[in-house]
Protein backbone atom coordinates (compact mmCIF):
# COMPACT_ATOMS: atom_id res chain seq x y z
CA UNK A 1 0.00 0.00 0.00
CA UNK A 2 1.11 3.65 -0.31
CA UNK A 3 1.29 3.80 3.48
CA UNK A 4 3.57 0.76 3.66
CA UNK A 5 5.76 2.17 0.90
CA UNK A 6 6.11 5.47 2.77
CA UNK A 7 7.00 3.60 5.94
CA UNK A 8 9.76 1.67 4.15
CA UNK A 9 11.07 4.87 2.57
CA UNK A 10 11.25 6.38 6.05
CA UNK A 11 13.24 3.35 7.17
CA UNK A 12 15.75 4.01 4.39
CA UNK A 13 16.20 7.58 5.65
CA UNK A 14 16.55 6.25 9.19
CA UNK A 15 19.03 3.46 8.39
CA UNK A 16 21.13 4.66 5.47
CA UNK A 17 21.77 2.71 2.27
CA UNK A 18 23.87 -0.25 3.39
CA UNK A 19 21.94 -0.99 6.57
CA UNK A 20 18.64 -0.66 4.71
CA UNK A 21 19.66 -3.27 2.12
CA UNK A 22 21.10 -5.58 4.78
CA UNK A 23 17.87 -5.40 6.79
CA UNK A 24 15.31 -5.87 4.02
CA UNK A 25 17.16 -8.02 1.47
CA UNK A 26 19.33 -10.21 3.72
CA UNK A 27 17.51 -10.31 7.06
CA UNK A 28 13.84 -9.90 6.05
CA UNK A 29 14.37 -11.58 2.64
CA UNK A 30 12.15 -9.10 0.81
CA UNK A 31 12.55 -9.47 -2.95
CA UNK A 32 14.53 -6.71 -4.66
CA UNK A 33 11.78 -6.32 -7.27
CA UNK A 34 9.29 -5.64 -4.46
CA UNK A 35 11.58 -3.05 -2.90
CA UNK A 36 11.96 -1.32 -6.26
CA UNK A 37 8.18 -0.95 -6.34
CA UNK A 38 8.41 0.85 -2.98
CA UNK A 39 10.45 3.55 -4.72
CA UNK A 40 8.09 3.56 -7.74
CA UNK A 41 10.52 1.84 -10.06
CA UNK A 42 9.19 -0.98 -12.25
CA UNK A 43 11.93 -2.32 -14.53
CA UNK A 44 10.47 -4.45 -17.33
CA UNK A 45 13.22 -7.03 -16.88
CA UNK A 46 12.35 -7.55 -13.21
CA UNK A 47 10.20 -10.59 -14.01
CA UNK A 48 13.15 -12.42 -15.54
CA UNK A 49 16.01 -11.01 -13.46
CA UNK A 50 17.33 -12.40 -10.18
CA UNK A 51 17.69 -10.41 -6.96
CA UNK A 52 21.46 -10.37 -7.52
CA UNK A 53 21.01 -8.85 -10.97
CA UNK A 54 18.53 -6.25 -9.69
CA UNK A 55 20.56 -5.27 -6.62
CA UNK A 56 22.72 -2.62 -8.38
CA UNK A 57 19.52 -0.96 -9.62
CA UNK A 58 18.12 -0.93 -6.09
CA UNK A 59 21.32 0.59 -4.68
CA UNK A 60 21.21 3.34 -7.29
CA UNK A 61 17.50 4.06 -6.70
CA UNK A 62 17.82 4.18 -2.90
CA UNK A 63 20.99 6.25 -3.14
CA UNK A 64 19.18 8.82 -5.29
CA UNK A 65 16.24 8.83 -2.85
CA UNK A 66 18.53 9.43 0.13
CA UNK A 67 20.07 12.52 -1.42
CA UNK A 68 16.77 14.29 -0.76
CA UNK A 69 17.35 15.01 2.91
CA UNK A 70 15.37 17.44 5.08
CA UNK A 71 17.36 19.76 7.30
CA UNK A 72 17.12 19.18 11.05
CA UNK A 73 15.05 21.93 12.63
CA UNK A 74 17.20 22.08 15.77
CA UNK A 75 20.58 22.60 14.04
CA UNK A 76 20.83 26.06 12.47
CA UNK A 77 23.56 28.23 13.91
CA UNK A 78 27.28 28.40 14.63
CA UNK A 79 26.50 27.90 18.31
CA UNK A 80 24.58 24.73 17.44
CA UNK A 81 27.71 23.43 15.72
CA UNK A 82 29.83 24.28 18.77
CA UNK A 83 27.36 22.48 21.05
CA UNK A 84 27.41 19.41 18.80
CA UNK A 85 31.21 19.32 18.82
CA UNK A 86 31.15 19.54 22.60
CA UNK A 87 28.59 16.75 23.14
CA UNK A 88 29.18 14.31 20.27
CA UNK A 89 31.43 11.31 20.79
CA UNK A 90 31.49 9.61 17.36
CA UNK A 91 32.29 12.37 14.89
CA UNK A 92 32.94 11.42 11.27
CA UNK A 93 35.06 14.03 9.45
CA UNK A 94 35.35 13.97 5.66
CA UNK A 95 38.22 16.06 4.28
CA UNK A 96 38.99 17.15 0.73
CA UNK A 97 41.57 19.23 -1.10
CA UNK A 98 40.42 22.41 0.67
CA UNK A 99 42.22 21.45 3.89
CA UNK A 100 45.57 21.26 2.07
CA UNK A 101 45.41 24.33 -0.17
CA UNK A 102 46.86 26.60 2.53
CA UNK A 103 49.83 24.19 2.75
CA UNK A 104 50.74 25.04 -0.83
CA UNK A 105 49.24 21.91 -2.39
CA UNK A 106 47.00 22.79 -5.34
CA UNK A 107 43.47 21.48 -5.56
CA UNK A 108 42.24 19.69 -8.67
CA UNK A 109 39.36 21.64 -10.16
CA UNK A 110 39.90 25.36 -9.54
CA UNK A 111 41.18 27.77 -12.19
CA UNK A 112 44.73 27.36 -10.86
CA UNK A 113 44.32 23.73 -9.83
CA UNK A 114 46.07 20.60 -11.01
CA UNK A 115 43.83 19.92 -13.99
CA UNK A 116 44.30 23.48 -15.29
CA UNK A 117 48.08 23.06 -15.04
CA UNK A 118 48.05 19.89 -17.12
CA UNK A 119 47.28 21.69 -20.39
CA UNK A 120 50.97 21.66 -21.38
CA UNK A 121 50.87 17.86 -21.56
CA UNK A 122 48.34 17.97 -24.40
CA UNK A 123 46.17 15.26 -22.89
CA UNK A 124 42.75 14.58 -24.37
CA UNK A 125 41.37 14.88 -20.85
CA UNK A 126 43.32 16.10 -17.78
CA UNK A 127 42.06 13.08 -15.85
CA UNK A 128 44.19 10.89 -18.14
CA UNK A 129 47.14 11.81 -15.92
CA UNK A 130 45.49 9.65 -13.24
CA UNK A 131 44.04 6.95 -15.50
CA UNK A 132 45.47 3.49 -14.83
CA UNK A 133 45.48 2.45 -18.49
CA UNK A 134 47.27 5.63 -19.50
CA UNK A 135 49.78 5.07 -16.67
CA UNK A 136 50.46 1.56 -17.93
CA UNK A 137 51.05 2.84 -21.44
CA UNK A 138 53.04 5.95 -20.54
CA UNK A 139 54.18 6.01 -16.89
CA UNK A 140 56.83 8.60 -17.74
CA UNK A 141 54.06 11.18 -18.24
CA UNK A 142 52.82 10.73 -14.67
CA UNK A 143 56.34 10.79 -13.23
CA UNK A 144 57.15 13.97 -15.11
CA UNK A 145 54.44 15.67 -13.02
CA UNK A 146 54.39 13.63 -9.78
CA UNK A 147 56.82 15.88 -7.90
CA UNK A 148 54.17 18.64 -8.03
CA UNK A 149 51.95 16.42 -5.86
CA UNK A 150 54.55 14.81 -3.63
CA UNK A 151 54.12 15.89 0.01
CA UNK A 152 57.69 15.85 1.34
CA UNK A 153 58.01 19.63 1.61
CA UNK A 154 54.56 20.36 3.02
CA UNK A 155 53.31 20.61 6.61
CA UNK A 156 49.78 20.04 7.98
CA UNK A 157 47.37 22.98 8.02
CA UNK A 158 45.29 24.23 10.99
CA UNK A 159 42.42 22.18 9.53
CA UNK A 160 44.48 18.98 9.80
CA UNK A 161 45.39 19.84 13.40
CA UNK A 162 41.71 20.48 14.17
CA UNK A 163 40.90 16.90 13.13
CA UNK A 164 43.76 15.70 15.33
CA UNK A 165 42.36 17.69 18.27
CA UNK A 166 38.97 16.02 17.80
CA UNK A 167 40.75 12.65 17.87
CA UNK A 168 42.86 13.54 20.93
CA UNK A 169 39.63 14.28 22.82
CA UNK A 170 38.31 10.81 22.03
CA UNK A 171 35.60 12.16 19.74
CA UNK A 172 36.82 11.13 16.26
CA UNK A 173 35.07 8.09 14.86
CA UNK A 174 37.02 8.28 11.60
CA UNK A 175 38.61 10.77 9.22
CA UNK A 176 37.78 9.86 5.63
CA UNK A 177 40.12 11.85 3.40
CA UNK A 178 40.04 12.27 -0.36
CA UNK A 179 43.60 13.61 -0.29
CA UNK A 180 46.67 11.68 -1.37
CA UNK A 181 49.19 14.06 0.21
CA UNK A 182 49.65 12.06 3.50
CA UNK A 183 49.39 15.25 5.61
CA UNK A 184 46.89 13.48 7.86
CA UNK A 185 49.70 11.01 8.64
CA UNK A 186 52.06 13.91 9.36
CA UNK A 187 49.47 15.41 11.70
CA UNK A 188 49.39 12.12 13.62
CA UNK A 189 45.77 11.20 12.88
CA UNK A 190 45.27 7.49 13.57
CA UNK A 191 41.57 6.82 12.86
CA UNK A 192 42.02 7.45 9.16
CA UNK A 193 40.87 6.11 5.80
CA UNK A 194 42.66 7.27 2.65
CA UNK A 195 39.71 6.96 0.28
CA UNK A 196 41.92 7.36 -2.81
CA UNK A 197 45.10 5.86 -1.37
CA UNK A 198 48.22 7.98 -0.84
CA UNK A 199 51.94 8.41 -1.48
CA UNK A 200 52.66 6.73 1.87
CA UNK A 201 53.46 3.45 0.10
CA UNK A 202 54.15 2.25 -3.44
CA UNK A 203 53.70 -1.13 -5.13
CA UNK A 204 55.11 -2.93 -8.14
CA UNK A 205 52.48 -3.12 -10.87
CA UNK A 206 53.79 -6.58 -11.85
CA UNK A 207 54.55 -8.53 -8.66
CA UNK A 208 52.77 -6.37 -6.07
CA UNK A 209 55.89 -5.84 -3.94
CA UNK A 210 55.12 -2.97 -1.53
CA UNK A 211 57.60 -0.42 -0.17
CA UNK A 212 57.45 2.81 1.81
CA UNK A 213 56.85 5.86 -0.36
CA UNK A 214 60.23 7.28 0.68
CA UNK A 215 61.93 4.55 -1.39
CA UNK A 216 60.71 6.05 -4.67
CA UNK A 217 61.06 9.69 -3.58
CA UNK A 218 64.39 10.17 -5.37
CA UNK A 219 62.90 8.98 -8.66
CA UNK A 220 59.88 11.29 -8.25
CA UNK A 221 62.07 14.37 -7.82
CA UNK A 222 64.30 13.31 -10.70
CA UNK A 223 61.16 12.78 -12.81
CA UNK A 224 62.17 9.20 -13.56
CA UNK A 225 60.13 5.99 -13.60
CA UNK A 226 61.10 3.91 -10.51
CA UNK A 227 61.90 0.23 -11.16
CA UNK A 228 60.93 -2.66 -8.91
CA UNK A 229 64.21 -3.81 -7.35
CA UNK A 230 62.65 -7.13 -6.30
CA UNK A 231 61.71 -8.02 -9.88
CA UNK A 232 65.08 -6.77 -11.13
CA UNK A 233 66.93 -8.95 -8.61
CA UNK A 234 64.89 -12.03 -9.51
CA UNK A 235 65.36 -11.37 -13.23
CA UNK A 236 69.14 -11.08 -12.85
CA UNK A 237 69.23 -14.43 -11.05
CA UNK A 238 67.50 -16.26 -13.90
CA UNK A 239 69.52 -17.66 -16.83
CA UNK A 240 69.17 -15.52 -19.93
CA UNK A 241 67.02 -17.13 -22.65
CA UNK A 242 68.70 -18.31 -25.83
CA UNK A 243 68.28 -15.94 -28.76
CA UNK A 244 65.39 -16.74 -31.05
CA UNK A 245 66.57 -16.79 -34.67
CA UNK A 246 63.14 -17.35 -36.17
CA UNK A 247 61.51 -14.81 -38.43
CA UNK A 248 58.76 -14.05 -35.93
CA UNK A 249 58.28 -10.37 -35.20
CA UNK A 250 58.79 -8.92 -31.74
CA UNK A 251 55.04 -8.71 -31.31
CA UNK A 252 54.28 -12.39 -31.94
CA UNK A 253 54.15 -13.24 -28.24
CA UNK A 254 52.09 -10.20 -27.35
CA UNK A 255 48.71 -11.60 -26.34
CA UNK A 256 47.32 -8.19 -25.47
CA UNK A 257 47.61 -8.70 -21.70
CA UNK A 258 49.33 -6.14 -19.51
CA UNK A 259 52.74 -7.47 -18.44
CA UNK A 260 53.52 -4.90 -15.74
CA UNK A 261 56.70 -3.90 -17.54
CA UNK A 262 57.87 -0.67 -19.12
CA UNK A 263 60.78 -0.78 -21.54
CA UNK A 264 61.75 -4.18 -20.21
CA UNK A 265 61.58 -3.38 -16.49
CA UNK A 266 58.93 -3.81 -13.80
CA UNK A 267 57.84 -0.47 -12.38
CA UNK A 268 56.61 0.94 -9.09
CA UNK A 269 53.43 2.97 -8.72
CA UNK A 270 52.39 5.07 -5.70
CA UNK A 271 49.46 3.46 -3.91
CA UNK A 272 47.08 6.21 -4.98
CA UNK A 273 43.86 5.01 -6.58
CA UNK A 274 43.83 5.85 -10.28
CA UNK A 275 40.70 6.03 -12.40
CA UNK A 276 39.96 2.46 -13.44
CA UNK A 277 41.32 0.88 -10.24
CA UNK A 278 39.37 -0.65 -7.39
CA UNK A 279 39.05 1.46 -4.26
CA UNK A 280 40.80 0.33 -1.05
CA UNK A 281 38.65 -2.42 0.48
CA UNK A 282 38.76 -0.77 3.90
CA UNK A 283 36.57 2.11 2.68
CA UNK A 284 33.42 0.01 2.22
CA UNK A 285 34.20 -2.20 5.21
CA UNK A 286 34.71 0.62 7.71
CA UNK A 287 31.95 2.86 6.35
CA UNK A 288 29.41 0.08 6.82
CA UNK A 289 30.42 -0.12 10.50
CA UNK A 290 30.81 3.63 11.08
CA UNK A 291 27.41 4.48 9.58
CA UNK A 292 25.78 2.74 12.55
CA UNK A 293 27.87 4.66 15.11
CA UNK A 294 28.25 8.21 13.79
CA UNK A 295 26.49 10.95 15.75
CA UNK A 296 27.87 13.98 13.84
CA UNK A 297 29.17 14.38 10.27
CA UNK A 298 31.50 17.26 9.35
CA UNK A 299 32.68 17.78 5.77
CA UNK A 300 35.70 20.09 5.38
CA UNK A 301 37.09 21.39 2.10
CA UNK A 302 35.27 19.09 -0.31
CA UNK A 303 32.68 19.61 -3.05
CA UNK A 304 31.53 15.97 -2.62
CA UNK A 305 31.37 15.43 -6.37
CA UNK A 306 33.79 12.51 -6.62
CA UNK A 307 33.01 8.90 -5.69
CA UNK A 308 33.35 7.25 -3.20
CA UNK A 309 33.18 10.22 -0.84
CA UNK A 310 30.11 11.54 -2.63
CA UNK A 311 28.30 8.36 -1.54
CA UNK A 312 29.02 8.77 2.17
CA UNK A 313 25.97 10.99 2.74
CA UNK A 314 23.59 8.26 1.56
CA UNK A 315 25.06 5.77 4.03
CA UNK A 316 24.35 7.89 7.09
CA UNK A 317 20.94 8.10 8.79
CA UNK A 318 19.21 11.41 8.06
CA UNK A 319 18.81 12.04 11.79
CA UNK A 320 22.59 12.54 12.15
CA UNK A 321 23.50 16.29 12.07
CA UNK A 322 25.53 17.17 8.97
CA UNK A 323 27.82 20.22 8.83
CA UNK A 324 29.77 21.66 5.91
CA UNK A 325 32.91 23.80 6.22
CA UNK A 326 33.88 24.92 2.73
CA UNK A 327 34.90 27.90 0.62
CA UNK A 328 31.78 27.59 -1.57
CA UNK A 329 28.25 26.30 -0.87
CA UNK A 330 27.05 22.84 -1.90
CA UNK A 331 23.61 22.69 -3.47
CA UNK A 332 23.32 19.07 -4.61
CA UNK A 333 23.21 17.81 -1.01
CA UNK A 334 21.44 19.07 2.10
CA UNK A 335 23.50 20.12 5.12
CA UNK A 336 22.01 21.45 8.34
CA UNK A 337 24.63 24.21 8.58
CA UNK A 338 27.08 25.43 5.92
CA UNK A 339 29.98 27.46 7.33
CA UNK A 340 31.47 29.19 4.30
CA UNK A 341 34.98 30.59 4.01
CA UNK A 342 38.57 29.42 4.50
CA UNK A 343 38.49 26.21 6.53
CA UNK A 344 41.55 27.21 8.60
CA UNK A 345 39.80 30.40 9.74
CA UNK A 346 36.54 28.61 10.52
CA UNK A 347 38.07 25.78 12.57
CA UNK A 348 40.12 28.33 14.49
CA UNK A 349 36.92 30.16 15.45
CA UNK A 350 35.25 26.89 16.45
CA UNK A 351 38.22 26.07 18.68
CA UNK A 352 38.05 29.54 20.26
CA UNK A 353 34.37 29.03 21.10
CA UNK A 354 35.15 25.54 22.45
CA UNK A 355 38.14 26.77 24.49
CA UNK A 356 40.37 24.39 22.57
CA UNK A 357 43.92 25.68 22.18
CA UNK A 358 44.64 25.28 18.45
CA UNK A 359 48.23 26.32 17.74
CA UNK A 360 49.70 26.76 14.27
CA UNK A 361 52.27 29.17 12.78
CA UNK A 362 49.66 30.44 10.29
CA UNK A 363 47.17 31.37 13.01
CA UNK A 364 47.25 34.68 14.93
Amino acid sequence: TPEEAEEIQDKAREMGLTRFIEHYVIEEKVSVAKLLEVFRVHPKAAILATDLELLPILRSVVNRHLRKRNRLTNVNTLQDVVDLLRTSSNIMIVTGAGVSVSCGIPDFRSETGIYARLQEYELEDPQQMFDIQYFRDSPEIFYSFAKELYPSNYEPSPSHLFVKMVEDRGKLLRNYTQNIDTLEHKAGIKNLVNCHGSFATASCVKCGHKVQGKEIEEYIFQQKVPPCHKCAKEASAKPKPKPNNSNNSDDDDDDGEYTGEYRGMSIMKPDITFFGERLPAEFDQLLAVDANKVDLLIVIGSSLKVSPVSEIMSQIPHSVPQILINRTPITHMTFDVQLLGESDVIVNELCRLLDWDLKHPKLP
